[in-house]
């Protein structure tokens, strides 16, 4: 989608609207959808907050996570 500037709201107004419904908009959508998918972090871990004893115990909890979503 091109970037358009505008140099006054008059310019805005005049400006071609996509509706909702039109090929236009759903392009614009899976677009937003596909910028969003890509750019996206990757979850590591599952939701929650978790405690380790120690920096081992942590490191070792992460590796089983990164294998169970590998598979």
């Amino acid at each position: 989608m091109p970037v358009r500037k505008f140099r006054s709201l008059a310019e805005v107004e005049q400006a071609k609207r996509i509706l909702p419904g039109s090929v236009e908009f759903s392009q614009a959508v899976r677009a937003v959808f596909w910028i969003a998918a890509t750019f996206s972090p990757t979850r590591n871990a599952p939701p929650g907050v978790y405690k380790f004893h120690s920096l081992e115990e942590a490191q070792a909890r992460k590796k089983t996570w990164a294998h169970d979503r590998d598979e």
